[in-house]
């Protein structure tokens, strides 16, 4: 009598459902658990060491090249090749705030231009992460910054 040998090769598409839905669950537990302050880390720091030190010489040297800014035009505009200059222009990333939009010109209460954010939602004026700030003055910048 011969005996039948059920040899399997791979998976059942049960097998393989049930897998995936294993390491769902194991992603989802780590993804929870990440530390999101790491990111948050990240921002300050880029802003503190890089933006701050830089986006005053690039702005200077912009105005010196090219021409002045004014209250309200945004840094977007160092992106851009201009014409009948010797402008390099300058990586967007550099340009933008921890929110991703790019910094904008601004005037203080004295009429003084700033390099300014506003904050996480975009608007004049907030609290906590919403507070605008100048880049260029350590004095304005929100607690979340210092």
């Amino acid at each position: 009598m011969k005996l039948k040998h059920n040899i399997r090769k791979g998976l059942t598409l049960f097998e393989l459902a049930l897998v995936l839905l294993v390491l769902g669950i194991i992603i989802g537990i780590v993804y929870a658990n990440l530390d999101i302050s790491v990111v948050d880390k990240a921002k300050k720091l880029k802003v503190k060491q890089v933006q701050a030190k830089q986006l005053p010489i690039l702005v200077q040297k912009y105005e010196e090249e090219v021409a002045p800014l004014n209250d309200g035009d945004s840094l977007e505009i160092l992106t851009k090749k201009q014409e009948g200059s010797n402008w390099d222009p300058v990586d967007e990333e550099t340009l933008k705030d921890p929110w991703n939009r790019f910094y904008v010109m601004c005037s203080d209460t004295s009429g003084r231009l700033h390099i300014c954010s506003y904050g996480k939602d975009g608007q004049v004026g907030g609290e906590g992460e919403n507070q605008d700030f100048y880049i260029d003055d350590k004095s304005s910048w929100p607690d979340w910054l210092k």
